[in-house]
């Protein structure tokens, strides 16, 4: 985005992006002033000179932000800038706002001009798409390692941690595996039907989250067995978590035995350096199966 600042000599620009699950517009990228100051400013569709440009899909030219009732003085009152004129254009590919590029005040004290307008949204239209390719690829990576029923991690991601660790210094790293497997789920879809299976699926998904932090993992590794991977440099806190576990499948149970209908699972753990996940995984299995007599 050099040439931006080459070509159009602003005082500051920026890039925003649009989160359209917000319906708010955030900085991606400032230059002119200090990004620390404006990292946390949200502006909503509507909101701001950025923000009716995302309302209205269409770029916008002031020539004095004074005689602009849409203008916003957030940005201004944050970093102690003097806004004079702008030009904003939205960053628009197949029909969706990806964000908006906006340039604020010449260097030369002169305003911007409706010829500078049409150059900036020639920008901004490469510009989306390069975005919309990226979150093309976040949303086709998130897929990929993630079950499209539960939103639980998948096998894939599982074997991609592998991957990622293979050859790193992760001797430190201590693992603690907790498999869990539904039992006579079958029965519950042949039963009830598979909408039904599904939901309970979904649930036990929700209340394993309530036993994690937010810093484990829990992976849907087959139809009905899932697994819970916590890692820790400390041993002891491992072996908390452990102990805490163990205390908390009771409460899983009952909850379980609450639903409508009422499932029940059976568990195993295992405990040791993560370089030996795979040895892990075959403990916390035999443990799991052992359980169920």
């Amino acid at each position: 985005m050099e040439e931006v600042r080459l070509f159009f000599s602003p005082k500051n620009w920026s890039l925003m992006r649009y989160d359209e699950s917000s319906e708010e517009l955030f900085f991606l990228i400032a230059e002119g002033i200090q990004f620390n100051h404006i990292r946390n400013i949200r502006l909503k569709s509507g909101e701001g000179i950025a923000g009716s440009v995302v309302q209205t899909k269409s770029p916008i030219f002031v020539e004095n932000v004074r005689n602009d009732p849409r203008f916003s003085k957030k940005v201004d009152e944050k970093t102690g800038f003097e806004t004079k004129t702008i030009i904003a254009v939205p960053m628009i590919f197949r029909g969706t706002v990806h964000g908006v590029i906006e340039l604020v005040n010449r260097f030369d004290g002169s305003s911007f001009s409706p010829e500078d307008l049409v150059i900036l949204q020639t920008i901004a239209d490469f510009t989306a798409i390069s975005l919309a390719n990226s979150d093309q690829y976040e949303k086709t990576k998130i897929l990929a390692f993630r079950d499209s029923l539960t939103g639980a991690f998948n096998r894939n991601k599982l074997n991609h941690l592998k991957g990622e660790w293979f050859g790193k210094a992760m001797e430190n790293q201590i693992a603690l595996v907790a498999l869990l497997d539904l039992n006579d789920f079958k029965m519950i879809n042949d039963t009830y039907g598979h909408k039904t299976g599904d939901q309970v699926l979904c649930y036990f998904t929700d209340i394993l989250r309530y036993v994690i932090r937010g810093t484990d993992k829990i992976f849907r590794i087959g139809g009905d067995e899932f697994l819970i991977l916590v890692q820790h440099e400390n041993r002891e806190k491992i072996i908390q978590t452990q102990n805490r576990f163990q205390e908390t499948m009771s409460v899983l149970l009952k909850k379980c035995k609450e639903n409508d209908p009422p499932f029940y699972f059976t568990w195993g753990m295992s405990l040791g350096p993560i370089q030996k996940l795979d040895e892990l995984i075959h403990e916390a299995d035999l443990s799991m199966y052992a359980s169920k007599g």
